[in-house]
């Protein structure tokens, strides 16, 4: 039997807010929050414009919704998943169990939107085979390692790990400690923006002209973001210091069972110690302490996150284009890829 869905098309969130919270909260992402839609919208979006749509089953059900954004360029109009770039993961908001009601949304969205856009770029889809669902072409598959629990204690999932970690997390926190390392973890909204400032002077730091277009260049909006989820009890921001001084910060989200590494940042100067590292150690072993059940590395295939890692999830980025500007577009994305 096909998989069929109505679409509604939203003038804005509010007009379907109780449904996007639910299917969120079902999704287990929080990047398919109203708290991130609405302040990307609001500091992030640029050019693009919002095209909004809920998908109803049948029955009459809400099962998914699937924002977009569409920006019209000089030459090219390009669709993309709102969001796009700052989310380590986007898709149709739907929960695990309706994910074909939530690709069949997509595919009727995308052929609705169809006059709007000369290509759609989808990056950071989980899973695979988006290709073929979507009939796109495949531009990039990296991986997304991940720690799966739960543990009794850090001394089992040490015990997991190869000989050469624990006795390399174990022997330079130690060191660190004897050098006065302090470890804090934000509580408060006092305590938000100073280690927030931290978190941005540590990843200039490290990454200078480098810094992510992403992260630093976006810091209203994640600033923002991160005052609306510390409000919802999302916000796990550890930060390291030596004698006052930070030297390592790591922000996650915590959301349902599962805790999502969003951006670290550490001191250069004592590289030599694998203070991210230790930083990075520090925040999985507080989240299973408190609970969690998987702890999202995010995206890429990082030496240190591979070290911590006891599993590996995929994302897809896809693109669909028509016309010459278009079929252009992504052909020059997916050279980018070398995926061409």
């Amino acid at each position: 039997m096909a998989v069929t869905v109505e679409l509604e098309r939203l003038g804005s969130v509010d007009e379907a807010r109780a449904d996007w919270e639910r299917l969120a909260t079902a999704s287990g992402c929080p990047f398919a929050t109203v708290e991130w839609t609405e302040t990307w919208l609001e500091h992030a979006a640029g050019p693009y414009v919002p095209h909004l749509f809920l998908a109803r089953d049948p029955g009459g059900r809400a099962v998914a919704i699937v924002p977009l954004v569409i920006a019209r360029g000089r030459y090219v109009r390009k669709a993309r998943f709102l969001g796009f770039r700052a989310a380590n993961q986007v898709g149709p908001i739907c929960a695990p169990e309706d994910a074909e009601l939530g690709d069949e949304a997509l595919r009727r969205v995308l052929a609705a939107t169809r006059r709007d856009w000369d290509v759609f770029l989808a990056e950071n889809l989980p899973g695979t085979g988006w290709d073929a669902r979507l009939g796109a072409k495949a531009i990039r598959t990296k991986g997304a390692p991940l720690v799966r629990g739960p543990w009794k204690s850090w001394d089992d999932y040490l015990a997991s790990r190869t000989r050469n970690l624990r006795s390399e997390l174990r022997r330079k926190e130690r060191r660190l400690q004897e050098q006065g390392l302090t470890h804090t973890t934000v509580g408060t909204t006092e305590e938000l923006e100073p280690a927030l400032d931290a978190l941005f002077d540590l990843h200039r730091g490290r990454w200078g002209s480098e810094a992510s277009p992403f992260f630093s260049g976006l810091e209203t909006f994640h600033r923002a973001f991160a005052r609306a989820a510390f409000a919802r009890g999302w916000v796990r921001l550890h930060v390291l210091a030596i004698e006052g001084r930070p030297v390592a910060a790591n922000y996650s989200l915590r959301f349902g069972d599962t805790e999502w590494s969003y951006q670290l940042g550490r001191d250069l100067r004592l590289e030599h110690a694998s203070v991210g590292l230790i930083g990075c150690a520090i925040a999985v072993r507080e989240a299973f302490a408190e609970g969690a059940t998987e702890f999202r590395l995010g995206p890429g295939e990082q030496p240190y996150k591979l070290r911590l890692a006891n599993g590996n999830s995929t994302l897809d980025t896809v693109g669909i284009a028509h016309g010459l500007r278009g079929r252009a577009s992504l052909m020059a994305a997916r050279r980018r890829e070398g995926a061409a």
